[in-house]
């Protein structure tokens, strides 16, 4: 018997294919007509969503501003029949009514076995039987979702170590099924091969590889959460990874007579389907109303303010950047900003729609005053210029933000103040100076420093803000604030103002 295992992760509400800028080969539409008919010519399918579903694109985000007892994205994974969904960390970023809602008509298939306190009838995992030969799924979900999430959101939910609850379940899952499939909104932490070799700070964000190495129970890893792309094989044990916004996904063909697997990440843009118009129309209708609602004109600028190379402007800066951080301190009263610039930014025209700034800012982030010492200030501008390195002569990225995944996000920007990053020197030591208002700043006085709480509770990679105390917290996303700023201030002139250089 021949099993056809398509795999999809992070989505992120990517229904269409276009980014809401332009057309995109990607998208649930393409992804699902494909698979209605690849099903046909096998045997038997299990469809399994890893999460990152409900959350992430203007659609979802469109859809989280409605009161709905459902959500269509799931709608339409249930009509293509998915026969298994994790949760991942997003789907949490719009509170647990949305997560709730979205997920309540599809809970019998939610598997889930680290995540206590959810009013979902959820299961740790799920046994498919294929004439005789049963494939077991077990759900686990990263437990370092409270790092990043704000507390309102998860409010009376636990997140278990998913490898302690892979070892509870082991016994029962070898007793029940013939072929183990974790199933798991987390990534790999070390090298995709036997060496295991870290390739990230140990945090237990990503636990991929710790369940290799300590199980030998395991046939199969479908992962997700990082936003990289492959199939590959680490010992005996297949491991699937595609990437987000359906730009690709896992087809994975299992033989039960053998437990052969042949396994590829098949990518969108290569499909050459027509889309199912039944698929289509579970959207058409909240479709129409999202046009509408992200053409919404909400301010202006005397120019237009258009980011022409994102990495340019990370070098350089950007007026798009002075207005993040503007925003950030006048809404909060902190002295100083830090923000990044997102691989998907576009910058503004000089006419300002609700897509504009969706398509500019699209994770639901909410914003975040702490106290720090401008020893840690410096700390943090320190681990920013350790983004760039030297490469045959010209100004390039670290591989410490490029691999195992690509990481600009975590170049940060600030504000507020000026200073110097030196990259011929030594990284710690690259940050050559920190003025405001033309005079030093003082390492051993207190500050205080808006950012994304993201970026705040996250220390993992800016462990400046270690245990800083929170001054503020603003629980409104920082779209939001970003709308409501061009709706109170008109128009807008664009500040060319450069307040950091960076030397190579």
């Amino acid at each position: 018997m021949r099993i056809a295992i398509y795999h999809t992760t992070d989505l992120h509400g990517y229904v269409y294919p276009t980014n809401y800028v332009s057309d995109q080969n990607l998208g649930i539409l393409k992804i699902g007509s494909y698979i209605q008919e690849d099903q046909k010519n096998y045997d038997a399918a299990l469809k399994v969503d890893c999460g990152d579903l409900i959350q992430g694109s203007p659609f979802t985000h469109f859809l989280s501003k409605q009161k709905y007892d459902h959500n269509v994205v799931i709608d339409a994974l249930s009509a293509l029949d998915f026969d298994a969904y994790v949760l991942g960390n997003h789907e949490f970023n719009y509170g647990l009514d949305y997560l709730y809602n979205g997920y309540k008509k599809v809970a019998d298939r939610v598997i889930n076995a680290n995540i206590t306190g959810l009013d979902l009838q959820t299961r740790p995992y799920q046994i498919f039987d294929y004439d005789g030969f049963k494939v077991a799924c077990i759900g686990l979900t990263t437990s370092f979702i409270p790092n990043w999430e704000n507390d309102q959101n998860i409010a009376g939910v636990s997140f278990l170590d998913p490898v302690e609850m892979y070892a509870k379940y082991e016994a029962q899952l070898q007793a029940e099924a013939d072929y183990i499939i974790v199933c798991y909104h987390g990534g790999f932490e070390k090298s995709l091969d036997e060496t295991m070799m870290p390739t990230e700070k140990l945090t237990k964000e990503n636990q991929a590889s710790e369940l290799l190495e300590k199980f030998a129970s395991i046939d199969m890893i479908l992962s997700g959460h990082q936003h990289r792309s492959f199939m590959t094989k680490i010992g005996d044990v297949i491991c699937s990874q595609p990437l987000n916004n359906g730009q690709n996904f896992g087809k994975l063909v299992l033989d039960t007579a053998t437990r052969e697997v042949t396994a590829q990440l098949v990518e969108t843009d290569t499909l050459d389907v027509v889309i199912d118009p039944k698929l289509e129309q579970i959207f058409t209708k909240e479709h129409e109303k999202l046009a509408i609602y992200l053409d919404q004109k909400i301010g202006s600028f005397d120019e237009d303010m258009l980011i022409d190379d994102v990495f340019q402007a990370r070098i350089d800066g950007h007026p798009f950047v002075q207005l993040l951080h503007k925003i950030q301190i006048d809404t909060s009263g902190a002295q100083f900003s830090a923000t990044s610039l997102f691989d998907n930014a576009i910058g503004f025209k000089k006419t300002v729609t609700i897509r504009d700034v969706i398509v500019n800012y699209p994770y639901p982030n909410t914003l975040k005053v702490l106290a720090i010492t401008g020893e840690k200030l410096k700390e943090a501008v320190e681990k920013a210029a350790s983004y760039f390195e030297i490469i045959d002569g010209e100004l390039g990225v670290s591989d410490e933000f490029i691999i195992p995944k690509k990481q600009h996000y975590n170049y940060d920007m600030f504000g507020g103040f000026c200073y110097e990053i030196d990259v011929h020197q030594p990284v710690g030591s690259r940050v050559t100076l920190l003025t405001m208002d033309g005079t030093l700043l003082d390492l051993s006085q207190t500050y205080t420093i808006a950012m994304n709480n993201y970026r705040a509770t996250n220390t993992a990679v800016y462990s400046a803000y270690e245990n800083a105390e929170v001054v503020k917290d603003i629980n409104l996303d920082i779209g939001e604030l970003i709308m409501d700023y061009f709706q109170s201030n008109g128009t807008l002139t664009v500040d060319h103002t450069r307040n950091f250089t960076v030397k190579f």
